[in-house]
């Protein structure tokens, strides 16, 4: 089981249109943007709980976006591992899922905080 905890002080954040607050943390200058990662979690379904999730390359804020999930998406979790601080819809998470949109194909990571039940629960 991963641990997760939620926001305990006061943070000042900006709501998007989305009506979800992100609070990043920018990734260290060693952080890659290649992570290893296979399909072993056998969760699928509709889990993302915002709408216009990046889905990127790695799990950093800063790794480029390949898409975007939706609330109406289908998604069929790989695994997850740790990365950048993510802090949406009440939790804070260390840890990203590495999916597929069975929607639109893209393939990618996602922060657990951006995703239904925090995500997978079987590390890569």
């Amino acid at each position: 089981m991963r641990k997760f905890s939620s926001i305990s002080a006061a943070v000042t954040l900006t709501v998007g249109c989305t009506g979800v607050a992100v609070v990043t943390a920018a990734a260290p200058a060693s952080a890659t943007c290649s992570h290893a990662h296979s399909n072993i979690d056998t969760k699928l379904g509709t889990l993302f709980n915002a709408s216009n999730v990046n889905i990127r390359t790695g799990p950093h804020t800063t790794c480029g976006s390949l898409g975007y999930g939706q609330l109406s998406h289908s998604v069929d979790f790989h695994c997850y591992t740790n990365g950048d601080r993510v802090s949406a819809n009440g939790h804070t998470t260390y840890t990203w899922t590495y999916l597929r949109d069975s929607t639109t194909g893209v393939s990618g990571w996602v922060a657990d905080a951006l995703l239904d039940n925090l995500g997978s629960s079987v590390a890569c």
